[in-house]
């Protein structure tokens, strides 16, 4: 699927290729630390970028949920939507620019040292990553039981006497259903029960639109979490050979400085050892 349905995230694979494509004609492809350095900027850039788009999404659910009429309904969801398209490749193109940089992190023709500074800031912008995709998840959440709410008190005002199992099998089952219709026809002409249904059936596709989202951001975040794990084992290993050489270096130098020290030893008592017989002759001549 390479196209956005509406109010839902699609991480595609098309996408995902778009912006890699993009990522390699800007000239970001690492191959020294100062492009490194402007890559961990760039997704520092983009992950802010995705906290504000976030945040206005989250303005636009409400505008969706609590329209006072259906131009108001339809003019938030489509703000929204293209709200949640734009997110949907930043966070293509965060993700994308991540894996690039872990690759660089784990460059075996770099020093270790190198290597572990650069799996640091890697970790370190992955954690940053999936915090925000974490929020925009929990966001999403929040959203679903405020549609699912609202939806329950419109099934209550049109069809009052609808039971609470019964609507809720609306939901469960993402149509209107044949029941509420009849309800709806039993109390409105066939024009208020086209809006009425239509409306229901709106709000239903909105909240599956949603748990799609939902899915397809927790699929990222296992993802990210497994990346995060995998790189910190990398740099406990790097870190336990770093340590390693370092103890040896530490030794060496301090077998140097004993050997210097002993030679210094061994020439003061030749030296003494020349010095002083001439000096107790000396001293016997006086």
């Amino acid at each position: 699927n390479g196209s956005q349905s509406l109010g839902t995230l699609s991480l595609s694979t098309e996408a995902t290729a778009s912006v890699r494509f993009a990522f390699d004609i800007d000239g970001l492809s690492i191959s020294t630390e100062k492009n490194f350095a402007r890559v961990a900027e760039d997704i520092n850039e983009q992950i802010d970028v995705l906290s504000k788009n976030v945040q206005q999404i989250e303005k636009l659910h409400a505008e969706a949920i609590y329209a006072t009429s259906p131009f108001k309904h339809s003019q938030a969801l489509r703000s929204r939507e293209q709200y949640a398209k734009d997110t949907a490749f930043v966070i293509a193109n965060i993700k994308t620019s991540i894996q690039v940089m872990g690759h660089a992190a784990n460059d075996t023709h770099i020093a270790k040292s190198d290597r572990a500074m650069r799996t640091n800031r890697h970790i370190a912008l992955c954690r940053k990553f999936l915090e925000q995709i974490n929020a925009y998840r929990r966001m999403e959440h929040k959203q679903v039981d405020k549609n699912r709410d609202r939806l329950v008190r419109l099934l209550n005002i049109a069809c009052p006497d609808l039971a609470d199992e019964e609507i809720m099998e609306v939901i469960d089952i993402g149509i209107a259903s044949e029941l509420v219709e009849e309800w709806l026809a039993n109390g409105y002409g066939p024009g208020e029960t086209h809006k009425i249904t239509k409306d229901v059936n709106d709000r239903l596709e909105d909240i599956s639109n949603i748990k799609y989202t939902i899915n397809e951001l927790s699929k990222l975040n296992i993802e990210l979490s497994d990346m995060i794990n995998r790189q910190q084992a990398r740099l406990d290993t790097i870190t336990v050979c770093v340590e390693r050489v370092q103890t040896r270096v530490n030794s060496g130098l301090t077998e140097k400085n004993y050997a210097i020290a002993s030679r210094s030893f061994s020439r003061s008592r030749r030296k003494w050892a020349i010095l002083l017989p001439i000096v107790f002759i000396i001293i016997a001549v006086l």
